[in-house]
């Protein structure tokens, strides 16, 4: 018999369905060649008749390949079957296989009626009747089966495929049991290789069979699919050879034209097959290679989502940090604020003008406290967006620290003691960055270490750099801290331990000295006490260094102050 081709894209239904079989054209293909065998075969009737050599062995080709065709065939129905659940492909599938099976036991009959010894029964009656069974058969069951639209379930497929097999082998081992055990008192339907009275009944019935069967296919073939459609080929094939059996002995011309009719008819439904499986295969290359590039662009996407969601852990983190820092930090100033105010609202009448002015001296510096936080963390807030925008210039560093020292209080000019540094010395930076991480450096010492303050400055060996040292008579840093020193909201812990203020101070001084392409560390001081230093770019020689550090840095980097 033939072969169908697996199954193309079906097209968009239009009330809503995808792919339903009715919308899709019929090709043309199927129904050309079916018109040319069933045209060539009536043509060659009055020719069928002429005697040709005996060829045993051309019958046994077509007797080997026919069986193997039917049982490619029923294979790859049974896959679209388990691809696309439609219960008609499934039983085509089981057609093809019984048709195999049924064509093995007539080529099992033929052989036997070709050896000697045989009882004429094998070559007048079985083989006979079993070829009838293959040509007339396959199509009348084809006719019976509707073209059901709906899909199996994917889950229940493979149990239904074996289903089929079981029901196909049983089916076609009953009708050669029923032919080789009831041929006995079966009229002979061949005699001296010429169709008997009987054999001509037969066919002649099969022949109006077979074209009935033909055009109900026809009738439904636009509701199936491509992969159910090219069965007009083999039913073409069966009525082309029943008209040749009906009018032509064996090894007659209509005798090999039958089978080759059945054996072309199986090659072309093959190479269809295939040319559909090659278009199968590149449309699944196809898709693979969408899924690939779809594959890699939500890999892409992931990427960024995590980095994204790093991202907002990270400011997470930030805020958690800022939010326990301030907390942490702004009870204290607000304490010794809530007790001075109270002091001075309930006692002001039993206190001295000295207390009074304490106490006022108190309110001044925690509010100052407050302040430096606020500023710091707005700065910081900048810093870590990224935003630090550096103005340098030539700075001088004896005005740098008179500077510095000026904008201390009282209190802490009297602790603090500046070395001004070499004659002339100066740096390359900004100015309001410079004094910040300077200031900040000062007001950490006087605040958490007793005793002097030092602060200094020198060139480096090499003179490119001036250092700034200040350094105080504390308990330092602990060495196992030091490597955490000017992390983000990191302040030691413990007795005696050196602070720094909410944690954010130093690493705020870091972003900034960065930024002015400088950078500070921290000293321990022998026998106790720290010494924290920041180097800048030297800029000897005022303008002139400038245009020179200015083209080595490249343009200012577009950040915020």
């Amino acid at each position: 018999m033939g072969h169908p081709c697996v199954e193309g894209r079906s097209p968009v239904n239009p009330e809503g369905g995808v792919g339903r079989p009715e919308q899709a054209p019929v090709r043309r293909g199927p129904w050309v060649y079916a018109v040319v065998v069933i045209a060539a075969a009536v043509a060659l009737v009055p020719f069928a008749g002429g005697r040709l050599g005996v060829h045993p062995n051309l019958v046994l080709v077509f007797l080997v390949l026919m069986p193997a065709a039917d049982l490619l065939t029923g294979y790859l129905l049974a896959q679209q079957f388990l691809a696309h659940g439609r219960p008609t492909t499934l039983t085509l599938a089981g057609i093809y296989l019984f048709s195999s099976l049924v064509m093995t036991a007539y080529a099992v009959a033929f052989t036997r009626s070709q050896a000697s010894g045989a009882g004429p029964s094998w070559s007048e009656v079985r083989a006979p009747l079993l070829g009838w069974v293959v040509v007339a058969g396959f199509p009348v069951l084809v006719a019976a089966v509707p073209a059901r639209r709906h899909d199996l379930a994917r889950g229940r497929r493979p149990a239904a495929v074996a289903i089929m097999a079981v029901a196909a082998v049983a089916s076609a081992a009953t009708v050669a049991g029923a032919v080789a055990g009831g041929s006995a008192g079966l009229p002979p339907l061949y005699q001296n290789g010429s169709a008997t009275a009987a054999g001509r009944v037969l066919y002649g019935v099969a022949v109006p069979v077979i074209a009935v069967s033909l055009l109900a296919v026809a009738r439904d073939l636009r509701r199936r699919p491509e992969v159910e459609r090219w069965v007009v080929v083999a039913i073409s094939a069966s009525l082309a050879t029943a008209v040749l059996t009906l009018v032509a002995p064996r090894y007659s011309v209509g005798f090999y034209a039958a089978r080759t009719a059945l054996l072309v008819s199986s090659a072309v439904v093959l190479t269809a097959l295939i040319a559909e499986t090659a278009g199968l295969y590149r449309r699944l290359s196809a898709a693979h290679d969408e899924l690939h590039s779809a594959h890699r662009e939500l890999s892409r996407r992931a990427e960024h989502l995590t980095t994204a969601n790093r991202e907002l852990e990270a400011a997470d983190v930030w805020k958690s940090d800022i939010l326990a820092a301030l907390s942490h930090e702004i009870n204290q100033p607000l304490a010794v604020i809530s007790a001075c105010a109270e002091e001075l609202s309930h006692d002001w009448d039993s206190i001295t003008d000295d207390e009074r002015r304490t106490s006022a001296e108190t309110l001044g510096r925690r509010v100052d406290d407050l302040l430096d936080m606020a500023a710091h963390l707005l700065a910081l807030c900048r810093a870590e967006r990224g935003d630090i925008r550096t103005r340098p210039a030539v700075l001088p560093v004896d005005r740098m620290l008179t500077r510095l020292v000026d904008n201390l209080s009282r209190q802490a000019r009297q602790r603090v003691d500046a070395d001004f540094g070499p004659p002339g010395a100066a740096v390359w930076a900004d100015p309001v960055h410079t004094h910040q991480v300077l200031i900040n450096f000062v007001t950490n010492a006087v605040k958490y270490s007793p005793g002097a303050v030092h602060v200094s400055a020198t060139l480096n060996d090499t003179g490119t750099m001036v250092l700034f040292a200040v350094s105080d008579e504390g308990n330092g840093v602990p060495p196992d801290f030091v490597a955490h020193l000017f992390d983000r909201f990191t302040q030691a812990d413990g007795a005696g331990a050196a602070r720094t203020g909410a944690g954010f101070g130093l690493y705020l001084s870091r972003l900034l000295t960065e930024a002015n392409h400088g950078a500070l560390w921290y000293e321990a001081v022998v026998p106790h006490g720290s010494r924290f230093v920041l180097a800048l770019p030297s800029a000897p020689g005022g303008a002139p260094a400038m245009a020179r550090l200015a083209h080595a840095d490249g343009a200012v980097t577009g950040r915020a102050e």
